[in-house]
């Protein structure tokens, strides 16, 4: 019965861990739509002024888009290339791996919005740049500045009105298709694009995020963005936008989202109006997100176990502020979590080692009463009170593994700090497999060595088979994961190896 549990859980493992790393999950649903709130306010508009829509062929001929400009500036750790409207074409982002580029299509720059005009520098310095377009009817004025620590950007928009007409103005900015990430993760890339929104979902204490499957017509969401395993784009709503268009784009034969932010912003006669979109490109940074607020940092896929996963993330920090090797943290937490498991660990071996004891015993209950069930289990009830043996007390341990397991799995995987990040020799990125499978392969003959050295509860030669090839299994399986998983799993065979051969010599079972 134990051993049927057992090899359940690990099966059960298996199909979870195959089935979140090789399978797309499944999206999350869309709040209910509802309709927006407008954001043209018309209620100060006089009378004697009609309210007209201002649209590009108001404009002077000679104030139409004409030739491409392009502008560069740039942060501690990018360089953005604008176009002439202050779109963003390029932004080559200096990460721990390599450099890259993370705007793929360059003809649907990101940011772009109020295109159409014809727009001439007016000021620049390292970070910032200010352009403007003049119509007969509207000047329109746009700066964007990109923060120097990478943090919080800006794109400030003035429109001010020359006549005596109110003017409302229907904008829409642009985000996508995709976002680029590194060399090693190109080929995983596509499945995990996603656009995303964020909003306060009613009885919730903290801020929700929602994929983007169709057109959104409510003005009630936070933030809205482009993301992948790594990097994140994401606009800061504030008010300014009523909807968001959903486009799927294609890219080498990928769909790739795109959506559209809609705003309708109303401009009284001889007045000027400014608003400001800030803007977020860049890492996913725990630390950092959380501090620019909004629930940015829940675009991070922490998983199932993400409280779990947090905490890990939190005490691998903490142990490479010590030891300022990441390889080294994984290998302390490893230690730590089997020190904090050991008594546990303890009873499952006592527990093992007393039903193999009992083996022969449970052998001949079957055979004598094997037409009689209920008194067969009497019988082995009775048995197992003698030897004080419970069926499923040497299960506890890898139920508990089974949430620090994928929890690790989702932190390994999905933690910016861990990206990039070196251990010994060959191994140059713990998020990322092993190159020549070392350590895989290393887990596996380690994993033969505890099988033998763990005390096996059953004579049933089916499961018996399936334990000894469970090694070769998890070897495979192991191949393509993150290096910093496999340490981890190696450290753990190590320490039960250690634990099984004290337990062997000292125990009196």
């Amino acid at each position: 019965m134990q051993k049927n549990l057992v090899l359940a859980l690990v099966l059960s493992s298996l199909i979870y861990i195959v089935w979140f790393t090789w399978v797309t999950p499944p999206p999350k649903t869309q709040h209910e739509n509802q309709p927006a709130k407008s954001l043209t306010s018309e209620k100060n508009i006089k009378p004697e002024n009609e309210l007209k829509d201002f649209k590009p062929n108001q404009s002077t001929n000679n104030n139409l888009k004409s030739e491409e400009k392009e502008y560069a500036i740039t942060s501690d750790k990018a360089k953005y290339i604008l176009t002439s409207d202050l779109g963003i074409k390029s932004i080559l982002y200096k990460g721990p791996v390599q450099e890259i580029d993370l705007i793929i299509d360059k003809s649907n720059p990101f940011l772009s919005i109020l295109s159409e005009y014809k727009y001439e520098k007016i000021s620049s310095s390292e970070n910032s740049v200010t352009v403007e377009a003049k119509t007969r009817e509207m000047d329109i004025i746009k700066r964007l500045t990109i923060s120097k620590d990478a943090k919080m950007n800006v794109l400030e928009i003035e429109l001010k009105n020359k006549t005596k007409n109110a003017y409302k103005i229907n904008s829409e900015l642009s985000l996508g298709p995709g976002l680029n990430t590194v060399k090693s993760e190109e080929k995983e890339n596509p499945k995990l694009w996603r656009a995303i929104y964020s909003y306060q979902r009613e009885g919730r204490k903290n801020p929700v995020i929602e994929q983007i499957k169709s057109d959104y017509s409510m003005g009630d969401w936070l933030w809205s963005a482009i993301d992948n395993r790594y990097f994140l784009f994401a606009v800061m709503n504030d008010g300014i936008f009523s909807s968001i268009k959903n486009i799927d784009d294609k890219i080498d034969e990928h769909t790739a989202p795109r959506i559209k932010l809609v705003s309708n912003i109303t401009v009284e006669p001889n007045s000027s109006k400014k608003i400001e979109i800030k803007f977020y490109s860049g890492p996913k940074d725990y630390k950092l997100l959380k501090g620019l607020g909004n629930g940015l940092h829940l675009s991070i896929d922490f998983g199932f176990f993400a409280p779990l996963a947090k905490i890990a993330n939190s005490l691998l920090k903490y142990f490479y502020g010590i030891t300022k090797n990441y390889g080294t943290a994984i290998i302390l937490l490893s230690v730590l979590i089997q020190i904090i498991m050991l008594p546990l660990s303890m009873k499952s071996y006592k527990a093992m080692a007393i039903m193999k004891k009992m083996q022969p015993e449970m052998k001949s209950i079957q055979e004598r009463y094997k037409k009689d069930p209920q008194r067969m289990n009497m019988e082995l009830m009775q048995l197992y009170k003698k030897y004080g043996a419970n069926p499923f007390s040497g299960c506890w341990p890898m139920l508990l593994q089974i949430p620090i397991f994928f929890a690790l799995f989702t932190t390994l995987r999905n933690s910016w700090d861990l990206h990039g990040a070196g251990f010994i020799l060959w191994i140059k990125d713990l998020s990322d497999k092993d190159p020549y499978y070392v350590l895989p392969i290393l887990m596996g003959a380690l994993m033969f060595l505890q099988n033998y050295m763990t005390p096996q509860p059953t004579q049933d030669q089916s499961q018996a088979m399936i334990m000894k090839w469970m090694p070769v299994i998890f070897t495979f399986l192991f191949l393509t994961f993150p290096s910093g998983l496999v340490l981890y799993w190696i450290v753990n065979s190590i320490f039960s190896m250690g634990q099984n051969y004290y337990l062997k010599k000292t125990s009196e079972i």
